[in-house]
């Protein structure tokens, strides 16, 4: 009988993903405004100003006042980097679009995604989200057919923690009632992802599609999320 009772998932690029990429998303939305820029500046302004604000998380907001602040903490992020390459006219549309845009267009499943949540499904694991997203994850999970698999979702907008807080992965499994030695967690990326489950006790796997990056052997990788199951036979 396995340890494990309980998996826990990451949401983009670990179960769905930008199906055009992010840089070349922007640009397409912004067709209709302007033609001036490129994907690749956008990518590296996003990583930029992305990776040095405060997380995507909020205090004990609920319903419109959560939406108005997602999309707030939003729009801050994608004025910045067009302040940085140059703005344009009539920006708080395009940025209208996008943001509605990646309310379900943008992404595109993973081709092993539903097989994999079934197959745990049927072997009586619950199955958890725990992600950085805001409230759009629903109508992506929904469409895709994804939500049926899951038991709970917990995302950083609502529970007032964003990854790599450690209290994002506790809250995570209290809604299920599951402890982090019998739980494993699946995400792309180490620092938010791989790092603070396996310090909580999880068992961590580390998404490495098509293994483009090069990590220590002493972590755990995986290629696919078809060899999760590879993993809960652990006692």
């Amino acid at each position: 009988m396995s340890k494990f009772n309980t998996v826990s998932f990451d949401a983009a690029d670990t179960l769905f993903f930008i199906k055009e990429g992010l840089g070349n998303t922007y640009c397409n939305v912004l067709k209709k405004y302007s033609s001036s820029y490129d994907p690749s500046d956008i990518s590296r302004c996003f990583k930029k100003h992305f990776s040095s604000r405060k997380g995507l998380h909020f205090d004990c907001l609920k319903g419109d006042e959560l939406f108005k602040a997602e999309k707030q903490w939003w729009h801050s992020l994608v004025r910045d980097i067009f302040l940085q390459l140059g703005m344009f006219k009539d920006f708080d549309d395009y940025f209208d679009d996008l943001y509605d845009y990646f309310s379900l267009d943008a992404w595109q499943i993973y081709p092993d995604t539903i097989p994999t949540l079934k197959k745990l499904k049927d072997m009586n694991f619950k199955i958890t989200i725990t992600s950085n997203f805001d409230s759009r994850i629903y109508k992506v999970c929904d469409h895709f057919q994804i939500n049926k698999y899951i038991d709970s979702f917990t995302i950083s907008s609502e529970a007032g923690y964003s990854k790599p807080d450690k209290k994002l992965f506790f809250k995570s499994l209290d809604k299920i009632g599951s402890v982090p030695l019998e739980s494993l967690h699946v995400g792309d990326d180490y620092e938010l992802d791989y790092v603070p489950s396996n310090e909580i006790g999880m068992k961590s796997l580390l998404i490495n599609r098509n293994e483009i990056k090069n990590y220590n052997p002493d972590i755990t990788t995986i290629s696919s999320l078809e060899s999760i199951t590879e993993y809960l036979n652990e006692r």
